[in-house]
């Protein structure tokens, strides 16, 4: 019942329909035994007086109630889909208002074709138990129950029979499923199988490509042979009670013989017989639809619950490492302070510990060092994406806490190693800094970071719609739009996270006037391993094991055995690596 209220609570405005389809298909499910009934009648009346009008009589009626029944459990499945549609959209709205409020950590832990395959299945399945299962289950439920009490109304002898085939049943799903955690083992090993088998699916052409063993595809075969044994413990654990239950159900029919011999031998009437023998006949394969009907729910129960329970985990995880916002509305300044900050992607992984840092507004700063040094989480803790773990980091001598989240989104922006455009225009994508600038200022931006040779390659210009056919963009150009957006954001602050690595060779000259446009007269943390792009900035920061090392100006930290200036000589080093040919 938690597990049916958790999804109820996804589409309270349609619940009624639900306790409609409910009554509906309990209704049905009553009115199913009228056809039945009226059948067990004719066969009485044709083997006595075979009064033609009687039996036209009790043909109309099975006709009626057949078509009653009909109606009747259409009307309970409309009543289901409706819910079942609603519940989905709600579930999938849910899921999208998580996503857009997301904490930035929960991109960075999960990628968002998993989180997308995690709701889109999940609601399907939910769709499923709710739209077909849950009305079906109040027909597993009563038929048993009606078909017993009409037993009972035929012969008390096949009423006590029908009585104890229903209780060995039970007993045998008592059996097939006294392990609980059994069906939820066996989901987990399905969609891990799912999971690794379309990873291997994907890396085939990468095996063509390099050549690469087959052992470096050992999860799919450990996937492989978890599954195996899941599947194989499940069919052992049932086999037993499942044989069982299908020998009963099976020889069933023929216990009609415990009761027909002994009316034949006491020369019974032969019409009491017949109808006796032909009821009891149909109502014991329609009693194990009913109890298929059990099994498959208890199935599709365990896959709703599975998916409710994942679908609110995901939800619970993007909710994880939001930053708080306050109600404070403007920066006094732009200077940047950490005080004793603390910061840790995952408890116990410590990534700054009591850090500090102080850097000045209007200045521009270059972080440098090994990567998992830090810079990147610097960078980010001053965009906001996370909260720090303990400490302080003021912007303007203020918390960061206290701002509100538009006030941060103003005046800070990040430009990143791979920026990403929109399926728009050029003009839209560069709007997205600012929806309020008007044409001649996108235009402007656009001018300042250097993007008139990109419009050139187009005919419809600003108008060209990105990813349309014919419309191919290389690194460089995508991260001058991309310039080109911050700069009509007007951002003080500007963060440039490696967002120079995508320049290609023949337009790196252009990438680089554009940078210098986005950072006239503004606060900037540039993190980059090209170390020939950062000699002009007013201070250099060496980052490593999230500590600053050394910070000071290119000509103040190549003097004396620094750690930057064996970085310069590396990067020297490796720009004159060239491919020889020994042949």
């Amino acid at each position: 019942m938690d597990t049916l209220k958790k999804l109820f609570s996804y589409a309270k405005e349609k619940k009624a329909f639900m306790i409609m389809a409910l009554v509906f298909s309990g209704l049905a499910t009553c009115i199913s035994f009228l056809p039945y009934y009226f059948f067990w009648q004719i066969l009485k009346e044709i083997t006595t007086n075979a009064n033609i009008t009687e039996i036209k009589q009790i043909s109309l009626y099975i006709f009626l109630t057949t078509i009653f029944y009909a109606i009747t459990y259409m009307l309970s499945l409309i009543c289901s889909h409706v819910f079942a549609f609603r519940l989905e959209t709600n579930m999938k709205k849910r899921g999208l208002y998580h996503l857009l409020n997301a904490s930035f950590s929960f991109f960075d832990i999960n990628p968002s074709g998993r989180t997308r395959k995690v709701i889109d299945d999940n609601t399907g399945n939910t769709h499923t138990i709710i739209a077909h299962i849950l009305p079906d289950s109040v027909n597993a439920v009563l038929f048993p129950i009606g078909v017993l009490v009409l037993s009972f109304v035929a012969s008390w002898k096949i009423g006590i029979l029908m009585l104890i085939v229903i209780i060995l049943a039970i007993i045998c799903f008592k059996f097939m499923y006294a392990e609980e955690n059994m069906m939820k083992e066996y989901m987990s090993a399905l969609e891990d199988i799912n999971s690794e088998t379309v990873e291997y699916v994907r890396g085939i052409q990468v095996i063509k490509v390099f050549g690469l063993a087959l052992d470096s595809f050992k999860k799919l075969h450990k996937a492989i042979l978890h599954y195996s044994k899941v599947v194989n413990k499940f069919s052992q654990m049932s086999r037993t009670p499942f044989v069982i239950y299908q020998c009963i159900m099976m020889s069933f029919a023929a216990l009609i013989i415990v009761i027909a011999y002994p009316m034949i031998v006491n020369n019974e009437p032969a019409s009491e017989i017949i109808s006796l023998v032909v009821f009891f006949m149909t109502f014991a394969g329609l009693l194990n639809n009913a109890f298929i009907k059990i099994m498959f729910f208890n199935k599709n129960y365990t896959v709703g619950k599975d998916a409710i329970d994942k679908l609110e985990d995901l939800f619970e995880k993007m909710d994880e490492n939001k930053l708080i916002n306050g109600n404070v509305t403007k920066m006094e300044n732009y200077n940047i302070e950490f005080e004793g900050v603390s910061f840790e992607y995952e408890k116990g992984v410590s990534i700054l510990k009591d850090f500090d840092l102080k850097l000045e507004s209007g200045k521009k700063y270059a972080l440098v060092g090994s990567s998992g040094g830090g810079k990147s989480t610097i960078a980010k803790l001053i965009s906001g994406f996370y909260p720090v773990s303990s400490g302080k980091l003021k912007i303007g001598g203020t918390d960061i806490k206290e701002y509100t989240g538009e006030t941060l989104e103003k005046n800070i922006a990040f430009v990143f190693q791979y920026a990403k455009l929109f399926n728009k225009s050029i003009f839209d994508n560069v709007k997205i800094g600012n929806p309020n600038a008007s044409y001649e200022e996108v235009m402007q931006a656009l001018k300042i970071a250097m993007c008139d040779s990109i419009l050139d390659k187009f005919k419809t210009r600003e108008n060209t719609i990105i990813g349309a056919e014919g419309v191919h963009l290389s690194g460089g150009e995508i991260q001058r739009i991309a310039i080109a957006r911050a700069i009509l954001k007007d951002a003080p602050i500007i963060i440039l996270d490696e967002a120079s690595a995508a320049s290609d060779p023949e337009n790196e000259y252009e990438m680089q006037r554009a940078f210098s446009n986005l950072m006239k007269n503004k606060t900037v943390i540039m993190i980059a391993h090209r170390l020939s792009s950062i000699r002009n900035v007013d201070e250099i920061l060496v980052i490593d094991e999230g500590k600053v090392l050394e910070r000071g100006s290119h000509e103040k930290l190549m003097v004396g055995d620094t750690k930057y200036r064996h970085f310069i000589e590396l990067y020297k080093n490796a720009n004159e690596w060239r491919v020889v040919n020994e042949s």
